[in-house]
């Protein structure tokens, strides 16, 4: 007799992997009416960052988005940040790259295991 295998555990399994190969380096700095907020820590975590200016596919994320120049999406594996609040106004400062700033314009996380961050350009 063969055994199904969660399909839930298996995406967890999938977007651990994502992450891992295409995920980069960022730096969440919380914000509070457009000063940094003590009531939550800066933090260094490993995400997909998709930029925009074309209709592409985000590599490995099974997303597809038409984002407009200075736009980008920041895709995070809800199981390895669990505890992370990111909130609209906040900033992300993509490290791995040439010091660039993005704003957190708003939040979905109506996918299972993924968080997905609309950015705007900072």
């Amino acid at each position: 007799m063969t055994t199904m295998t969660s399909w839930r555990k298996l995406e967890r399994s999938l977007d651990s992997r994502v992450n891992r190969l295409f995920g980069e380096t960022v730096r969440h700095s919380p914000q509070k009416s457009g000063k940094s907020d003590p009531s939550r820590v800066i933090s260094d975590i490993r995400a997909v960052l998709h930029f925009g200016g074309d209709d592409s596919f985000s590599a490995g994320t099974g997303l597809r988005a038409r984002l407009n120049a200075g736009e980008a999406e920041l895709v995070l594996n809800r199981a390895d940040h669990p505890d992370l609040k990111i909130l609209p106004g906040d900033l992300i400062r993509a490290t791995d790259r040439q010091n660039e700033w993005f704003e957190v314009k708003s939040i979905s996380d109506r996918y299972s295991g993924l968080i997905v961050a609309s950015l705007n350009q900072a």
